[in-house]
């Protein structure tokens, strides 16, 4: 528990700003995924990323994560407050645990896939612990579009980020 709190303390102590992250990217550019590269990259702070964990350390260290880059986030802690929310609120990206109480990743993702809701077709992102051989198999089955294992390591959290939601890089590249 010490070792989850240092690293929550870590990912949470004051950074640097990324100084002209905005005038490095400079004006628009174009690139993306499944669309012959012609869709336009969106500022991070314009990505709405819905986080569903229902550990307080690791949604605090996610929720950490996006915002040092300009993501907007909003956290649920399990499988039917993200069904509830995903009807009613759209989001660009949804990073989902599996493993929750109440229901569980996989339940959810299948039941946000059925809804008519705004996130249907929302990218979501298996995010978990589970990292067994079959493991993003089941996730995929499930609905899910990608799967990143914990420990999450940040440069794969971002750049799935910028994947699924055709967002610009992360301006930081030390990281």
């Amino acid at each position: 528990r010490g070792a989850v709190q240092a690293a929550v303390r870590a990912v949470l102590s004051p950074t640097p700003a990324a100084a002209g992250s905005e005038a490095a990217h400079g004006g628009a550019a174009e690139g993306g995924h499944g669309d012959g590269g012609m869709a336009a990259l969106t500022e991070p702070a314009a990505v709405r990323i819905l986080i569903v964990e229902d550990h307080w350390a690791n949604r605090k260290l996610l929720e950490s994560m996006l915002r040092q880059r300009g993501y907007g986030s909003e956290c649920v802690e399990n499988g039917l407050e993200a069904v509830t929310i995903a009807a009613a609120n759209e989001y660009d990206l949804i990073l989902m645990d599996c493993n929750m109480p109440i229901m569980d990743g996989w339940q959810a993702t299948e039941k946000i896939r059925l809804q008519q809701g705004p996130n249907r077709r929302t990218p979501i992102v298996a995010v978990t612990a589970n990292a067994m051989k079959g493991d993003r198999d089941k996730c995929l089955a499930a609905g899910m579009d990608d799967y990143l294992s914990k420990p999450v390591d940040r440069k794969l959290l971002y750049e799935a980020i910028a994947k699924w939601t055709h967002s610009r890089p992360a301006a930081r590249p030390d990281v």
